[in-house]
């Protein structure tokens, strides 16, 4: 069989395809990277200035459901550990995703990387403690092992993630402290999912009083098992042999993308912004 071969003309530019899958991972960091500094100003601002000026005290009167408990000291500690470090644990997050970082700053990426790694191991262990140490004020045993869930995955992608960097298989290790991150915001998901319900629904499966309801018992798994299914798509359509689906998952991702923006300016309108410095 002779092989053909057609030639083209290269004095003519040739058009690429626009790189769809690329630019729908990158909308989704610039939405992300926006919503999740405004929730570290929000955590800065509301219980950070009332930690600084009257101490574990300072979270008395907040809108936290379960929140200070004068005769509960380890809880109160755990409750201070899970809020404040949050912050933290979000900008070491977001140094992760930065490639230029990765690359030119390699010391910066593995200090804040290790302070990633511990602090959400932490911060999940306090979050384990108040969940199932204190008398629950709202919502249900459902929504507690949903939300418990996100924790035990910390647990487990820690070691995963810190094992193939170890390893110095760093396109594994990038995969793992992808779903890494995602776990770990899946608090910061759930407000965004919540709030952005309340906007296209009115609340429907939510009762506002006790904070209980079918939408928030499928939201405390969704929280978490959503980003990760979308982020196991990112990973199947990046794939060569899978390039015909690229734009379909691009399509989802910039869909996501939408969902995310609504939710975070409802949040940040309706319940950040309003609180800073309050």
């Amino acid at each position: 069989m002779t092989e053909i071969t057609i030639e083209t003309n290269t004095s003519v530019p040739q058009k690429h395809k626009p790189d769809w899958l690329t630019l729908s991972a990158k909308t989704w960091f610039i939405v992300t990277a926006i919503g999740q500094w405004l929730f570290v100003a929000y955590i800065v601002g509301y219980y950070g200035l009332r930690f600084a000026k009257d101490g574990v005290s300072g979270f008395a009167g907040t809108q936290l459901a379960n929140g200070f408990i004068a005769a509960d000291s380890v809880g109160n500690v755990a409750l201070v550990i899970h809020i404040l470090l949050a912050g933290l644990i979000i900008a070491a997050g977001q140094i992760q995703l930065i490639p230029s970082i990765r690359n030119t700053l390699p010391l910066l990426h593995r200090c804040s990387g290790w302070f990633f790694m511990i602090a959400s191991i932490i911060v999940s262990v306090a979050g384990f403690y108040l969940t199932w140490s204190r008398e629950r004020v709202i919502g249900s045993l459902i929504q507690d092992i949903g939300v418990t869930g996100s924790g035990v995955l910390v647990m487990l992608f820690v070691p995963i993630a810190l094992y193939y960097a170890i390893k110095r298989n760093f396109a594994a290790h990038r995969r793992w402290a992808l779903r890494l991150f995602m776990v770990v915001s899946a608090v910061w998901f759930l407000r965004l999912m919540v709030f952005g319900w309340f906007v296209a629904t009115g609340g429907i499966g939510i009762d506002g009083k006790t904070f209980t309801g079918p939408f928030l018992e499928v939201v405390s798994f969704a929280q978490y098992l959503l980003p990760l299914a979308v982020l196991e798509l990112y990973f199947w359509a990046s794939k060569p042999n899978n390039k015909h689906y690229q734009s379909a998952v691009a399509s989802l991702i910039f869909l996501v993308c939408a969902a995310m923006a609504i939710g975070v300016f409802a949040i940040s309108s309706v319940s950040w912004f309003p609180q800073i410095g309050a």
